[in-house]
Formats: structure tokens, C-alpha cells, sequence
């Protein structure tokens, strides 16, 4: 095999030679992001990502980092097929690098913001129609009751901000039946309107398994949320704000404080979220619930930067030294160990806050 200074140098050849391959592939739109990060990691594996920002530039910030992670180094997209595209294009593969010329540049400019300009105009269309049949699903929806199987199971109350709905009716509304990693939900699904804003953009639809599903449409949960109860107006003077990731943890949360708490739905999203919270309440005292990462059992990063991002701290969930790997988030903190000890814990994160803002 390589020695360890020959195999870092072939691989810089590598990567040199890709980077100079990536130069002849228009960056497109989403689909076509996500073929080209299919042929990096089947090369670079997670060394391959830096070079896939590079190439991508600022599109698709919000969905990089899951498009990213979906792709898979075994999948059936391989380098080969990068530098067989980037050659059609024009790229000539003699180890010497050639600079397009300005004609071929602006060609590929232009094709490039073609396709740029027919997918915004594509997601617009899929943001509009998934907000419509969002609509549509919460309007025949009816309150969540309390014997909801997935509340009940995760012990946490119904609230006004949530409602059911049966699968098959959802199903009727939208035309094709919610699925969760290509399972159908099923039974009674939980409805939990999710907004961009003041907007409905979304549902998250919940089975009485916890399979979770959104409504199709790209674009419509980057920066969205769900709340326990209607966000007060005014700056925020005098507010505690919790910002968790699932219905569940919020809603425990909620309760051990009596806080208003926001759900961000994915732990990518806590960053988004905290920054719209802060834009909208300058004065609040911002308290991010930070999940465990599973197999590690510390607070999940994104928690943490969502707190610098938008000047808030961090609550962590503690359950002593013999944790069950299961337990991840304040829910389970609220199960094991009860309300007050989950309220003990997020106060002494508010008081940081307070602490923080005085002179």
C-alpha cells in the first residue's frame, strides 16, 4: 500500500484533478446537487465536502448539510460519471489544467442560471401548494386529544396549537398517503402546524407509532417552527423563550416551566430558529434545549451554535452517570426523573441569560 506521505500526495492529485473536473459541471439545482455529491463521497468519502461547497457556492444553504449526509460513498453515482459529465462539457483530462475559455464560461453561466431560475420557480410552486393543503388538513382537523398514543406515551398534555386527524382522510386531502422512510403513517395523526413567519409552510403529521412525515415540498421547514401556544407580541421584555427540537421535548419543557417554547423540528434547523426568535424578540431571554447525540451523550453542537447565533444559552438534559443510551432529550429527562428536576435544570440556564444581560 501507499506510504502515508505518497498516499496524502496522491490524494491531493486527486482532488486537484476533481476540483479541476467540478469547474466544467453547472451547479443547477437541487437534483443536480445531489448527484454530484453522490460522485465526491464515492471518491473522498467526508473529505469530499469541502470540495462540494466550494463547487456549490451559497444554493441550497439550508438543505446542504441533509443532502450532504442522505449521500451515500456506496450509492450507485460514482467519480467516474463526474469526470465523463465534465468532459462532454468540455474538460480536457491530460493532468494539465486547461482555463475554460470566456465564451465557455459565460455558456455555462447562462445554462447554469437557467436552471437555477426554473427550480426557484419549481419550489415556489411546491411551497405554495404544500402550504394550501396544509390548510386544507388543519381546517378538517379536530383538537389532539389526551388518549392520543403518542402523547400519552410520551406523557405530555394536548394543547391548543396541535390537532388529529386519520390517515386516510389526510391522505384524501393531500392525494397520496404521509410516509415515514417509505412506511404509510397510520391510525390517528397528530397535526402540528409548522410556520415560516406568521405562514403556514407546513404540517408535521405524527402516527400513533412517532413516525414522523412532512407534507412534500422542498423548502418548507428550512427556518420553520412550531409553537406550544400564540407567541406574545411586543420586543420580549419580561419573556423566557425555549427552543427545543421535538414536539415532545418542547412540550415537556413547557410544562416543567410554564415557558412558551418553540419546536425547530430538526437539530440543523435550531440555529434558523433561534435567529428568527431573536429577530422578533430583541429583549427575551432565549434558552435552547440541547438533545444528546446518541452515541456520544453530549449536547448536540447545533443546540450550541443555534445559542451563539441568536444569544441565548443552553439547557442540557442530565440523567447521572449511568444514562440509558435511549434517553436523549428533556422528555425522557421529564419520564425518568420528573418535571422538577427538568425545571431545575432549565432555570439554572436562564439565569446565565439574565446574569449575562446585566450591566
Amino acid at each position: 500500500g501507499l506510504g502515508s506521505a505518497e498516499g496524502a500526495a496522491a490524494m491531493r492529485t486527486d482532488i486537484d484533478r476533481i476540483r479541476d473536473a467540478l469547474r466544467f459541471i453547472p451547479v443547477g439545482g437541487h437534483d443536480e446537487r445531489v448527484r454530484v455529491a453522490f460522485m465526491l463521497k464515492s471518491a473522498l468519502g467526508e473529505a469530499g465536502r469541502d470540495l462540494w461547497d466550494e463547487w456549490r457556492g451559497d444554493r441550497g444553504d439550508d438543505e446542504a448539510a441533509s443532502v450532504w449526509k442522505s449521500a451515500s460513498e456506496t450509492g450507485p453515482l460514482k467519480i467516474g460519471t463526474l469526470f465523463y459529465e465534465a468532459k462532454k462539457n468540455g474538460w480536457r483530462d491530460d493532468g494539465v489544467y486547461q482555463k475554460p475559455t470566456p465564451e465557455a464560461i459565460a455558456e455555462r453561466q447562462r445554462i447554469a442560471a437557467e436552471r437555477a431560475a426554473q427550480e426557484e420557480a419549481e419550489i415556489a410552486r411546491e411551497r405554495a401548494d404544500a402550504a394550501s393543503r396544509a390548510a386544507a388538513i388543519w381546517k378538517d382537523a379536530l383538537p389532539a386529544r389526551e388518549d392520543h398514543p403518542y402523547l400519552a406515551r410520551k406523557q405530555v398534555p394536548p394543547v391548543a396549537t396541535l390537532r388529529e386527524i386519520d390517515a386516510g382522510k389526510a391522505a384524501a386531502i393531500l392525494g397520496y398517503a404521509p410516509k415515514s422512510k417509505e412506511e404509510p403513517l397510520t391510525g390517528r395523526l397528530l397535526v402540528v402546524p409548522v410556520k415560516q413567519g406568521d405562514d403556514l409552510s407546513t404540517l408535521e403529521l405524527i402516527d400513533e407509532a412517532g413516525r414522523k412525515a412532512a407534507l412534500y415540498g422542498r423548502g418548507t421547514k428550512a427556518g420553520g417552527y412550531w409553537v406550544t401556544q400564540k407567541l406574545p407580541d411586543g420586543d420580549g421584555a419580561g419573556l423566557t423563550l425555549l427552543i427545543g427540537e421535538g414536539v415532545a421535548t418542547v412540550l415537556s419543557a413547557m410544562e416543567a416551566t410554564g415557558h412558551p417554547a418553540v419546536a425547530a423540528l430538526s437539530s440543523g434547523n435550531l440555529p434558523a430558529v433561534a435567529k428568527a426568535m431573536r429577530e422578533r424578540y430583541p429583549a427575551a431571554a432565549l434558552v435552547i434545549l440541547a438533545d444528546l447525540v446518541k452515541a456520544t451523550g453530549a449536547p448536540d453542537p447545533h443546540a450550541t451554535k443555534a445559542a451563539k447565533a441568536a444569544g441565548g444559552v443552553v439547557a442540557v438534559p442530565e440523567f447521572g452517570p449511568d444514562r440509558d443510551p435511549g434517553m436523549t432529550d428533556f422528555n425522557d429527562m421529564a419520564a425518568h426523573l420528573g418535571l422538577d428536576a427538568v425545571r431545575a435544570r432549565i432555570e439554572s440556564a436562564t439565569r446565565v441569560v439574565e446574569h449575562a444581560a446585566a450591566p
